[in-house]
């Protein structure tokens, strides 16, 4: 049976390692998806739509392939698919992807000549600037004219995958925090620590 783009109208924990393979092609790059973590609902602590809807989290309650960006630090724009049924506050964070295409375009974005193939890229904050996307595409939905991202099927055999908590969520408390809601493809060189494998 050939691969398939997972069904993002499901909750964020079925979502975020369906998505482990899945290929992300925007302006000139396709990535593979290597990490992701999940947020779900306004009982999950560490989710943006804990306090409910505002301005900001607006987007979370929207439809499925609905596109939530948003910066830390001032600085580093992180992007997150959201999932589940409208109205219900949940999305998936891209962590990290590993470029399969447009390698030399990354390098001139990210400033980075000389970096290891599989750490270009490697953590949430460097995933924007690989595929050159900013917060302009905030609120966009996948498989529309304006959005400027796609989101494609595996084109190789599914990796083994590990599991652990979700990263600087600490605030979120017993329970939430040290929920095992991050994926990641085993072996590969996530900045995190690797929990459960």
């Amino acid at each position: 049976m050939a691969a398939r783009i997972p069904d993002l109208s499901l909750p964020a924990p079925e979502v975020a390692p369906a998505l482990i393979g899945c290929v992300l092609a925007c302006q000139g790059v396709r990535a593979r998806i290597v990490e992701t973590e999940a947020y779900q609902g306004e009982e999950d602590r560490a989710c943006h739509a804990s306090r409910g809807m505002t301005p900001r989290t607006r987007l979370l309650y929207q439809e499925p392939g609905t596109i939530y960006l948003y910066l830390v630090y001032g600085m580093h724009v992180l992007l997150n698919l959201v999932c589940d049924r409208p109205g219900t506050p949940a999305a998936v964070l891209i962590r990290a992807v590993e470029v399969i295409d447009g390698e030399a375009l990354v390098r001139q974005r990210r400033n980075q000549p000389t970096c290891r193939p599989r750490l270009l890229a490697n953590g949430p904050g460097k995933v924007c600037q690989a595929l050159g996307l900013d917060l302009s595409s905030n609120a966009s939905v996948l498989g529309r004219q304006e959005c400027p991202l796609r989101l494609l099927a595996p084109t190789q055999p599914r990796a083994a995958l590990a599991s652990g908590p979700r990263v600087g969520v600490s605030y979120a408390g017993p329970g939430w925090a040290d929920r095992p809601w991050r994926w990641w493809e085993r072996g590969f060189p996530v900045l995190a620590q690797r929990v459960g494998g």
